[in-house]
């Protein structure tokens, strides 16, 4: 075989092997685009079931807002108003306050169980996830999502136009 292919195939190969690492490099550094995510502690226990659906975007919604549920439950639990509110749809207003309410009345039951159960997507983009304490209490989120990222509706806003 001549020596000018074997370099150009030698070049080639290296290119190609170069084009890949830095694809794979990028893809496994690239970071999430959702704002949020859960903390060491306080450790959170929390179960999702779609409610049984003719529809398959039952499962998918219960797959997609599972992270904010469980970031909801964690920061529910650590009772701090601040940080429950940065899961809050950014175009609401009054969510501090609105998340110190939900505070008063329901960290209490965070730190037991929870099973989640996701509605039936009604309207693409918006959800509704009922929290199922272990002693009993329940609860209904209201969620809704922008540019592929879901939201608590918390506080005063209208989900449909962020």
């Amino acid at each position: 075989m001549p020596e000018l292919p074997k370099k150009r195939l030698w070049v080639m190969v290296t290119a190609l092997a170069l084009l890949g690492a830095t694809a794979t490099a990028w893809w496994l550094l690239q970071e999430s685009s959702v704002p949020y995510a859960l903390r060491a502690t306080p450790a959170v226990n929390v179960t999702f079931r779609p409610v049984e659906s003719t529809y398959p975007e039952a499962k998918d919604v219960a797959d997609e807002v599972e992270p904010l549920v469980k970031v909801y439950v964690q920061r529910l639990q650590a009772g701090n108003a601040a940080d429950l509110a940065r899961i809050g749809a950014p175009w609401y207003t009054a969510r501090e306050r609105a998340a110190q309410g939900l505070i008063s009345k329901y960290a209490a039951h965070a730190g037991e169980p929870v099973e989640a159960v996701v509605s039936d997507p009604v309207v693409p983009g918006l959800a509704a996830v009922e929290l199922r304490f272990g002693d009993g209490q329940r609860q209904v989120l209201d969620l809704v999502r922008d540019n592929d990222v879901w939201w608590l509706e918390l506080g005063n806003g209208d989900p449909v136009k962020p």
